[in-house]
């Protein structure tokens, strides 16, 4: 269970890619909800190589507030690279996550904020999901799935969430694509982290399209669920092997 000083240090990770329609307004979501708070943050938005506005967008808005900070990846590696980029760049006791779709409003991420302090982690799930039926179907199938294979009981995995950073940074990540972010959770959960689950309102996208719900990226998703099984539930390893880095440094996952 985290204090109440640990708390009040947080680094809030933005990852987005080709998101020139949806930065600004979720980066003012996450400002929103902590700059009244007046805990000690940063806002990290790693830009994994956009090749719209975005990464331009991101540089604006830290030119506007001094608590955003932005890391450029000259090319698309992945939202695992940029999540890892994120957690290795943060430089606070705690960090959250949230993507830079807009999906996330502001009152969803006070939800998750006003719970610091009462467990490890706070993990969140959709009391309302806005997207296509077939998609609502193959979220919960794989929530299901992850369930049943690594005895936990969660109601969603890829929803914003806060954790502690030196936990992150200990643990051992195989995991590409957006499939580090379920990877993440349950690790976070094997590595007894305490946790709840908190209950969010999302919104439907204000612009682009979601790039998780391609046809490569389900068959890679049943691959690496393959792969997290064997290397958690039948290996049990669980940590990296080569120490982390100090924090504010960018390390290769």
């Amino acid at each position: 269970m985290t204090d109440g000083t640990a708390s009040r240090s947080i680094s809030f990770i933005v990852t987005a890619m080709n998101e020139e329609g949806n930065l600004a307004p979720t980066v003012a979501s996450v400002s929103g909800a902590l700059s009244p708070r007046g805990w000690d943050y940063e806002i990290l938005i790693v830009d994994d190589g956009s090749t719209d506005r975005t990464g331009a967008i991101a540089d604006e808005l830290a030119a506007q507030d001094p608590c955003i900070r932005v890391h450029h990846h000259p090319r698309n590696l992945g939202l695992h690279r940029a999540y890892w980029t994120g957690i290795q760049l943060a430089t606070k006791e705690h960090i959250g996550w949230v993507a830079g779709n807009n999906i996330i409003p502001q009152d969803a991420l006070d939800a998750i904020l006003d719970r610091m302090g009462e467990a490890d982690a706070i993990f969140s799930y959709p009391d309302f999901d806005p997207r296509r039926k077939r998609r609502r179907w193959i979220s919960r199938s794989f929530v299901i799935l992850l369930n049943t294979l690594f005895g936990v009981r969660l109601r969603y995995y890829t929803g914003p969430c806060v954790y502690r950073a030196d936990v992150a940074r200990s643990l051992r990540l195989i995991s590409h694509g957006s499939m580090m972010v379920p990877e993440l959770v349950i690790r976070l959960i094997k590595a007894r982290q305490s946790y709840i689950e908190v209950d969010i309102h999302p919104q439907a996208r204000t612009a682009g399209r979601t790039k998780t719900f391609r046809l490569s990226n389900i068959i890679y998703v049943g691959s690496s669920v393959l792969r997290l099984f064997v290397d958690i539930q039948l290996l049990g390893l669980f940590r990296r092997r080569p120490s982390p880095g100090p924090a504010g440094t960018a390390i290769e996952p």
